[in-house]
């Protein structure tokens, strides 16, 4: 809740909601006739209408001309997502395709990402993003170099957030056994610690390894640069998007010059990476939205942005936001995210149940 939110009365607080709701839904200025056909049946026009006036005066509404209706305020929406928001359901129905995602056991992280960016934003038809970050907190399970015909490797680390696959060069060739022992000697040597415990000390762990490491030296140099490169690469770009365009079906689009200055911040990584950074979200612990002035960013200052937190073990590995108008639909948004993260947390678990049962 806001320090200086006033209390509502419980008739003020049912027509700001409806206001909210009723402009979410039609993108038209709320009057006292609307108030009084959807929810006050019994309560003059009159009435509606000085409550109307006092909702404005206490900056939760705003009329857009002296003659017109009146659509919410940053304020108004604020007062929506705090006080209307907290036990709402799931609403499935809205992502079933989503949850096709996780009918895989086999997790690609950077690949189901990308996916949910796509296909969160279908869902919501607002942009989506989704940045990678803590991998290198994640807690390794498995680990297999695989040889390719080419020059190259594949790498797969079972972790407990998702694989990390890439591929890397070869510099001296080997016997495919050899690939199949040094992966299994990173597997044993390795297990159940960090991906940045690895990296950090495999100096120290080669004195354990000194009989095979001879053997294994080309593969290993290899294998230990490659991930260094390619955490590097997470933390320089880490950012997948989907849905840019969408922002042009809202109406609140259709200005060409409105629109182009939300696209410009959206394709920019570094400045998305520094608003889903930010800390100040408001709202319950599993999504968060900031709305309006609440954004740092002066060009998102007529738009909404909701987040969520994938944690895996305590730690966030990423974080998935949808960037949107001040009107954006908070119900169907705060349902996709709450769902993606709920899957994600159900995936982790079969996948832990599985090990521990090895």
């Amino acid at each position: 809740m806001q320090d200086t939110e006033e209390q509502l009365s419980e008739r003020k607080q049912q027509i700001l909601l409806c206001s909210v709701e009723s402009y979410i839904s039609k993108a038209s200025p709320i009057t006292s006739g609307n108030i009084q056909e959807r929810v006050l049946k019994d309560v003059s026009t009159a009435t509606l209408r000085n409550e109307l006036a006092a909702l404005e005066a206490m900056g939760y509404l705003k009329q857009l001309h002296t003659s017109g209706g009146r659509v919410p305020t940053s304020k108004g929406y604020r007062y929506y997502v705090n006080y209307a928001m907290g036990d709402m359901p799931t609403d499935k129905k809205v992502l079933k395709e989503i949850h096709g995602i996780f009918d895989k056991r086999a997790v690609y992280l950077t690949d189901v990402l990308a996916e949910i960016a796509s296909t969160v934003s279908k869902a919501t038809n607002y942009p989506t993003v989704v940045m990678l970050k803590g991998f290198e907190k994640l807690v390794i399970k498995n680990v297999k170099i695989i040889p390719l015909i080419s020059n190259q490797a594949l790498i797969l680390i079972e972790t407990s957030g998702g694989i990390i696959n890439n591929s890397m060069d070869i510099t001296h060739r080997a016997p495919d056994q050899s690939y199949t022992d040094a992966s299994n000697l990173l597997t044993n040597t390795f297990k159940d610690k960090t991906v940045a415990d690895m990296i950090a000390n495999f100096d120290s762990y080669q004195n354990g390894m000194m009989s095979e490491l001879k053997e294994f030296k080309s593969i290993f140099d290899n294998f230990i640069s490659t991930i260094n490169n390619l955490l590097d690469s997470i933390k320089k770009g880490g950012l997948t998007s989907g849905g840019e365009m969408k922002l042009l079906e809202s109406p609140e689009y259709s200005d060409v010059e409105k629109a182009r200055k939300v696209i410009e911040v959206l394709s920019d990584k570094d400045e998305i990476c520094n608003i889903l950074s930010d800390e100040g979200f408001a709202g319950n612990s599993d999504v968060s939205f900031k709305i309006g002035s609440e954004i740092k960013n002066k060009k998102l200052a007529d738009c909404s942005i909701a987040k969520a937190e994938y944690s895996v073990g305590g730690e966030s590995v990423a974080s998935i936001g949808i960037i949107g108008p001040q009107r954006m639909d908070y119900q169907k948004i705060a349902s996709a995210l709450r769902f993606v993260v709920g899957e994600y947390k159900g995936l982790a678990q079969i996948e832990q149940k599985k090990e521990d049962k090895k």
